[in-house]
């Protein structure tokens, strides 16, 4: 199994609270910020940063734990290397509505 885990990736889940995309951090808390994600540097880090995920969800405050591939480091930044993660940190892709406002549907 550690020849298939990503050398360069960080740890993501979802707030099981607020349902947020969390990235766990160098200090050891959940952050919605990428940039302040703690980056594995090899497969031993990432197998640790995944067995943290996992106890993370048994204790019900994250859910669907797992690891974001990154780009190489002379990237600026930890820029995820699939296209889907890219999309996923972008937000919803379709419009959602206001707190308090009616929607309507076609009948």
């Amino acid at each position: 199994m550690a020849n298939s885990l990503p050398t360069r990736a960080v740890l993501t889940a979802n707030d099981v609270r607020s349902g947020d995309i969390v990235f766990w951090s160098a200090d050891g808390s959940w952050t919605t910020d990428i940039n302040d994600a703690l980056i594995s540097q090899g497969t031993e880090t990432a197998e640790t940063l995944l067995s943290k995920g996992q106890a993370e969800e048994a204790a019900n405050r994250v859910v669907g734990t797992y690891l974001v591939a990154l780009r190489p480091e002379d990237s600026a930044g930890p820029v995820p290397l699939k296209l889907r993660e890219t999309r996923r940190l972008a937000g919803p892709s379709v419009r959602v509505p206001a707190a308090g406002t009616e929607t309507r549907h076609a009948a």
